[in-house]
């Protein structure tokens, strides 16, 4: 299981530079938000919001009208404490995306970007979610999956998490009752100037936990790393994949 004290303490930790460092996923919470603009027919002015793991409020910024209000939850105060000057209708809230403290029905759209691949049982959060939103709600989110970072898993030292695969996602939402409204799969490229770099990134936003116990990461191998990726500077950069999943879903059919 996740250490979600371990967890927490890495991504506040990062907090100070994440808007600086999360390039990927500040670009995916945009794409997110225009997918969920895009396919909300009536647009979501008077919206009751929830951001699930919201980080530095990436999705707050894009989504906010003057008539909604968003909730976001996240699990650093770190990450929450980033806005200062928030609107009066945004909303904090320190907390376990995996135990949100809310009502049934309070939500018109819950939305999730890079978060999601940090909670253990997809059926079991999902039907929660599912829970969450009012009658022909829509639930949106983008994780990076089970594919991403084929570049670290080839070095075969890297204690890496398994990230979600796709059909296990799509398996969990139809069980938990949404409905699929749209989806694509994006191949995102990240380039740094070698290895050891694209490794420094991860750390700073908070991502380099691990569950896992075997192959710990030490620091003789990082700096073996860096030796072995260090002729690629100035030539052809070092690039981390991610093979990102976009899902708007509803539950029209609930009550």
């Amino acid at each position: 299981m996740f250490d979600k004290k371990i967890i927490q303490k890495k991504f506040s930790r990062g907090a100070g530079r994440y808007d600086e460092v999360a390039v990927v996923q500040k670009e995916a919470a945009k794409e997110l938000c225009e997918l969920v603009v895009r396919h909300q027919a009536s647009g979501i002015r008077d919206f009751t919001i929830l951001d699930l793991g919201s980080g530095t409020s990436f999705i707050a910024k894009k989504l906010l009208t003057d008539d909604s209000k968003i909730f976001e939850l996240d699990l650093s105060a770190e990450m929450l404490q980033s806005w200062p000057d928030r609107p009066s209708n945004v909303f904090p809230v320190q907390g376990d995306i995996e135990n949100p403290p809310f009502e049934n029905h309070s939500f018109d759209l819950i939305i999730s970007s890079f978060s999601l691949q940090w909670i253990e049982d997809f059926e079991k959060n999902f039907s929660k979610i599912f829970s969450l939103l009012k009658p022909n709600g829509t639930f949106a989110f983008c994780v990076p999956t089970f594919e991403s970072l084929p570049e670290l898993k080839a070095e075969n030292i890297f204690n890496l998490n398994d990230l979600p695969k796709i059909e296990d996602l799509k398996s969990a939402l139809k069980k938990s009752g949404f409905v699929e409204v749209f989806f694509q799969k994006k191949i995102v490229k990240q380039n740094f100037k070698n290895g050891y770099e694209a490794l420094k990134s991860l750390k700073e936003i908070g991502a380099n936990y691990s569950k896992k116990k075997e192959k710990k990461i030490t620091k003789t191998q990082l700096k073996h790393f860096r030796l072995k990726n260090f002729q690629q500077e100035n030539k052809n950069p070092y690039s981390l994949t991610w093979i990102e999943a976009y899902f708007i879903l509803k539950c029209s059919e609930k009550f």
